[in-house]
């Protein structure tokens, strides 16, 4: 009988690769993986799922959400009987106690919360994955910073002690972890990079270029400073935006893409199934773009899911110049990479791309892309779990 472990993420797991990729590898390591998170009514993950339904930006849940983080300015004490007065908290402790796991890996903040909350009860063993730098994520917004930024702060700062390992997505976001709370391990680096791709025969690159961004459309990425910067461009490059986002979000996108462009250089597109994102990618596009500002900790060390998904579909890429995204573009030498993330210097960063350029950086990223796939970086992840449970076995 295979012995469970318990993969926690409120998130929606079916389309959170990462997450998913966690479930498959444990099951490869001959273990029983026992999923609990969000799902969208009929979803299944081909792994043992218990789910709470997928919670919808109705007013209401605003007004609980704010009701729960609000009282946090006035301690640990107030964040954490915030934290535990959401039912979906008190259920994914309840399914953990019914698991019996003997580790838990939980992905991001809330999920640590709730299993060290479950080790605290019940003992056990815990693998944090923070996929971001929770107490910093947003840390641009005001609102964000006055409403959610006291919650989490106390809540993961509670928390981490509890932590076995600990793990997140790029070395700056890791050393950082490490100096915010003073750990006397740095978590280690397990980049989001996706399974490796089987692409077909590299294609002559198409001029004027095929830009893309794909994932979601949210405030924050970059996506006003790329539409500006199309006047600049010395070519009618194609701007493609694949993804979906709040309506009123992508109505602006459209009106000012509108104002900047008079020849349909941009098209809008919906998001694709998570399994057609990078065949999409190589069929659509020549260029993967991404350029987020700069503003907190956490944008200058991101290395999204998209930058990976660009490389595995053979992809160059042209990227703002956070710190992680820079030396990886310049380590494969996969692109180019902007001064800055206002539209001129988009725009200058985009014109220093020729057809000879991207034809090599798009040979360069189909090298990188053996490398830079979940059949390398698993073992990081693998050897985690197996580290703990034979520490556990002693």
């Amino acid at each position: 009988m295979r012995e469970p472990i318990a993969i926690l993420s409120f998130s929606r797991i079916a389309r959170d690769q990462r997450v998913l990729r966690q479930c498959d590898l444990v099951a490869k390591m001959g273990l029983l993986p026992k999923v609990i998170g969000y799902a969208a009514p009929g979803e299944s993950i081909g792994h043992d799922f218990v789910s709470w339904p997928l919670p919808a930006p109705t007013f209401s849940h605003r007004i609980g959400t704010l009701a729960r983080q609000l009282p946090a300015h006035l301690g640990k004490a107030a964040a954490m009987a915030g934290f535990w007065s959401s039912p979906r908290y008190r259920w994914a402790l309840k399914q953990l106690k019914e698991v019996h796991p003997r580790l838990v890996i939980a992905n991001d903040w809330p999920a640590l919360v709730v299993a060290a909350r479950w080790k605290a009860e019940s003992g056990g063993l815990i693998h944090y994955d923070s996929h971001e730098f929770a107490t910093l994520e947003f840390d641009e917004r005001v609102w964000w910073r006055f409403v959610y930024k006291p919650f989490v702060s106390h809540l993961e700062k509670a928390a981490i002690g509890a932590a076995d390992s600990i793990s997140t997505i790029s070395p700056g976001l890791a050393r950082e972890l490490q100096r915010h709370y003073g750990l006397d391990t740095r978590p280690v680096v397990i980049r989001s990079v996706p399974n490796k791709h089987a692409l077909p025969p590299a294609s002559e690159t198409q001029w004027p270029l095929r830009l893309l961004f794909h994932g979601q459309i949210l405030p924050g990425r970059g996506l006003e400073g790329l539409i500006d910067s199309i006047p600049l461009w010395r070519s009618a490059h194609r701007l493609i935006i694949r993804g979906d986002g709040n309506p009123t979000y992508l109505e602006e996108l459209h009106r000012r893409a509108a104002n900047v462009s008079t020849n349909g250089q941009v098209t809008f597109e919906p998001a694709v199934p998570p399994e057609e994102v990078i065949p999409a990618a190589a069929r659509s596009a020549d260029v993967g773009v991404f350029f987020t500002p700069l503003q907190t900790v956490q944008h200058q060390f991101t290395l999204p899911n998209k930058i990976f998904e660009y490389i595995g579909a053979g992809l160059a890429v042209a990227v703002s110049p956070g710190s992680d995204l820079k030396s990886l573009v310049l380590e494969h030498g996969i692109g180019v990479v902007s001064a800055d993330v206002g539209p001129e210097a988009i725009a200058a960063a985009i014109n220093e791309l020729a057809p000879e350029t991207v034809d090599t950086f798009r040979m360069k990223a189909r090298e990188a892309s053996q490398i830079l796939c979940w059949e390398q970086e698993r073992n990081r992840l693998g050897s985690c779990i197996e580290t703990l449970l034979t520490r556990s076995s002693a």
